[in-house]
């Protein structure tokens, strides 16, 4: 998608990453915090993973085609680059998930470390 600078992302890569069996129990997890945090059925549209090195950035954009994204962090150093709101910052750590409005801006500075995560983005069920 072009928005990694120093690192490849799966997005629009095939089937997406959370349909892969060996991540049902994830999928699972993000689903169920989705609806509490909605307190409505969610239904993810789109999932892929983003790998970034050392001296990596995401890029400033926004999710337009969904309600809500999300990023769970899989794999995460000590000194890993906070994910970036117009007025927040997060640290990431592993295990962590993040749920957010689609329409908000975010973004990474030059990443320190490796990263990995799981990306996703969801609507409400019909």
């Amino acid at each position: 998608h072009g928005l990694i600078k120093n690192g490849y992302s799966s997005y629009n890569q095939g089937r997406p990453i959370l349909e892969d069996p060996n991540l049902f129990g994830l999928k699972t997890i993000i689903q169920k915090n989705l609806n509490d945090y909605t307190q409505k059925r969610m239904k993810i549209i789109n999932s892929w993973f983003n790998v970034t090195y050392p001296g990596g950035i995401l890029k400033k954009h926004k999710h337009e085609e969904s309600i809500l994204s999300g990023a769970f962090y899989v794999k995460v150093g000590k000194e890993s680059t906070p994910l970036l709101f117009e007025h927040t910052k997060i640290n990431p750590r592993n295990g962590l998930l993040v749920i957010f409005p689609s329409t908000m801006l975010h973004h990474t500075e030059e990443e320190t470390e490796e990263r990995i995560v799981v990306s996703f983005n969801a609507n409400y069920r019909k």
